[in-house]
């Protein structure tokens, strides 16, 4: 393990990188945004991060980050909890997107590390973003031969919304490429439809026989609709294989490979976002050199389903814990 210092926010607070390492295998994790700043194998990075501090502040595709309170989008950026209405951040044209200005852009506190694993949290106060009541959240990162566990806590102190996730992005194949190459299995049945502002319909289409069924691998650009090729989809799981992490066992949600790696995600959340890097472009540039660019790469983050909370799930009493556990696991093809 390996602490040290990446850089001083304007306002003098000092951001750091804990380097966890597990053989061949090491995570950079900085507590800006709880975020994951590498993730490798024998040298390969699949994971993007930025060299500097200033890239995270600004970046706004939320490169490695922990997402809260609640991730992917809430309608019309308002939340009904028993009749009373809060007003949320609006910060995609009438949606609440990924908690707002969230937990991405904040100073999470280092509480502990070791050799092979680093604990933060966060308290988010009442009102932040609009959401109603203080959260106290925990994120404990560890690496254990190739396998980067998430263990998530959170525990409000009133009726609040909660839905975490981590917003990694991914290249396969060195960055050298786009990812339409990149060969996806995802093990879900059905998928969340949604509208032209990306919010559920409340559909839940089954995937057979369409572009969405990735039951079997499919390259990413190997279907498109229209002319447009990509995914900013939910996806509803159906896991069929399990994988034991310590003393928990947990769903295999899906498998990626590109040139050089390949990517398992492992996670006890019913649902999993597959974003193919749709909307990036400009902005700092990954490893400092490698342009962000359509299709450049791809993110599957573990949550419960979009706006999930304006149908009264992902709801918590105070004092009422919520729980997740994610893993993401490479190895070398």
């Amino acid at each position: 393990m390996e602490r040290k210092l990446f850089g001083r926010l304007d306002c003098g607070e000092e951001i750091y990188i804990t380097t966890l390492r597990s053989g061949e295998y090491t995570a950079e994790i900085i507590n800006y945004g709880a975020a994951i700043k590498s993730f490798s194998v024998s040298g390969i990075d699949a994971i993007g991060g930025y060299p500097e501090l200033s890239h995270y502040v600004t970046d706004d595709t939320n490169q490695g980050a922990t997402i809260g309170r609640v991730a992917n989008r809430v309608g019309g950026a308002v939340l009904n909890i028993d009749g009373a209405i809060y007003m949320l951040t609006d910060n995609e044209g009438g949606a609440c997107l990924h908690g707002g200005e969230g937990f991405h852009k904040k100073v999470w506190n280092i509480d502990s590390y070791s050799e092979d694993s680093v604990t933060m949290s966060y308290y988010s106060p009442d009102g932040e973003d609009g959401f109603p009541a203080g959260l106290q959240v925990t994120l404990k990162y560890t690496l254990r031969s190739g396998a980067l566990i998430m263990e998530y806590e959170a525990v409000p102190e009133g009726k609040t919304a909660i839905a975490l996730t981590n917003h990694s992005h991914f290249n396969l194949s060195g960055f050298k490429s786009d990812v339409l190459s990149h060969r996806v299995t995802i093990f879900a049945d059905r998928y969340t439809e949604i509208d032209g502002r990306r919010i559920p319909t409340g559909e839940r289409p089954e995937v057979a026989t369409t572009r969405f069924d990735f039951h079997e691998a499919h390259e990413i650009g190997e279907r498109k609709e229209g002319e447009e090729y990509g995914y900013d989809h939910n996806f509803i799981l159906s896991p069929e294989r399990f994988s034991e992490f310590g003393k928990k066992r947990l769903p295999l949600a899906a498998v990626a490979e590109g040139e050089l790696l390949r990517l398992e995600v492992y996670t006890d959340q019913p649902g999993l976002q597959f974003y193919t890097g749709n909307f990036l472009s400009g902005g700092p540039r990954l490893f400092g050199t490698v342009e962000k660019t359509k299709h450049r790469t791809f993110c599957l983050e573990a949550q419960t389903e979009p706006d999930c909370v304006s149908h009264g799930i992902g709801i918590y009493d105070a004092g009422e814990r919520y729980l997740q556990t994610t893993v993401y696991k490479i190895s070398k093809i």
